[in-house]
C-alpha cells in the first residue's frame, strides 16, 4: 500500500511541474499602434491589441500560428501596427516573422532584443517523439478573447482536454489531432502538452461544427519548423 501511495504522489508532482513549465513558456502576441482621436484630431498613446498566443520550444525557438501574424504582412507598420511578444510577467518586446508556414499554419518569430532567445531556454517546452494516444489527457494555455481576460501580470488562461481522434488520411498534407475540450478565439498558437510535459501539438482553430471538439496541429509539423529555424 505504501509503495502505491508513493507512486501516486510522484505522478501528481510530475503533472504539477509540467503545468508550471507550460504556464511559464506561454506569451501573448499582439500589435501596438497609436489610435487616432477624431475629437482631438490627434493620436492617443499606443494601445496593445492581443492577437493570439505563442510559446518557447526546443532550444530557444518562439512559435505561434501563421494565421495569428500573417495579416501584418499586408500593410505598412503605421497601418497594421508593430508586432510585439510579451506578457506573463514579462515586458513586451518588438518581434519579427522569421518563418511563415501557411500550409501547416505555423510561424516562428524573432525577438528584437539580442540574446533574448538564449535567456529563455529554461522556459522552453520539449516536443514529443511518440505517437499520440486517444484518450490521453492534455493541457494547454493561452490568451482567449484577446484583451478582455488580461490581469495585471498578463498571465495566460489554463485549460484541459482529451485526445479524441488522430488524422488517418494518407493523403493529408497537414496532420491534425482532434481534442475534446473547449477553446475560444485567442487560444490559437497555444501549446498542447501531455501529462509528461511534452508538446503534442498546437491549437490552430476554434470549434466549427462542434462546440466541444477542436483541431491542433500535430507535433510532427512543429518539430520540422523548429528544426528549420535551428538548422
Amino acid at each position: 500500500m505504501a509503495a502505491k501511495k508513493a507512486t501516486k504522489k510522484t505522478t501528481t508532482k510530475v503533472a504539477e511541474n509540467s503545468n508550471d513549465v507550460l504556464m511559464n513558456s506561454v506569451r501573448s502576441i499582439g500589435i501596438i499602434k497609436p489610435a487616432f482621436d477624431p475629437s482631438k484630431q490627434d493620436f492617443s498613446p499606443p494601445e496593445l491589441n492581443i492577437l493570439g498566443t505563442g510559446f518557447w520550444v526546443g532550444e530557444g525557438v518562439f512559435v505561434t500560428c501563421a494565421h495569428v501574424v500573417d495579416g501584418l504582412l499586408s500593410g505598412p507598420i503605421e497601418v497594421v501596427g508593430a508586432l510585439v511578444v510579451g506578457g506573463n510577467r514579462s515586458p513586451y518586446l518588438k518581434a519579427s516573422i522569421s518563418i511563415l508556414d501557411l500550409e501547416h499554419d505555423l510561424a516562428v518569430l524573432q525577438i528584437s532584443k539580442k540574446v533574448f532567445h538564449e535567456e529563455q531556454k529554461e522556459l522552453c517546452l520539449s516536443i514529443t517523439q511518440s505517437k499520440e494516444v486517444i484518450g490521453a489527457n492534455v493541457s494547454f494555455a493561452g490568451y482567449p478573447l484577446g484583451n478582455h481576460l488580461l490581469n495585471e501580470d498578463h498571465t495566460p488562461i489554463f485549460s484541459k482536454g482529451v485526445i479524441a481522434h488522430t488524422s488517418s488520411s494518407a493523403n493529408s498534407i497537414r496532420k491534425e489531432i482532434k481534442i475534446s475540450g473547449s477553446v475560444d478565439g485567442g487560444f490559437s498558437g497555444s501549446p498542447v502538452i501531455k501529462e509528461d510535459g511534452q508538446v503534442v501539438g498546437v491549437v490552430s482553430n476554434k470549434p466549427q461544427q462542434s462546440q466541444s471538439i477542436f483541431n491542433i496541429i500535430s507535433w510532427e509539423h512543429l518539430q520540422k519548423i523548429v528544426d528549420l529555424e535551428t538548422s
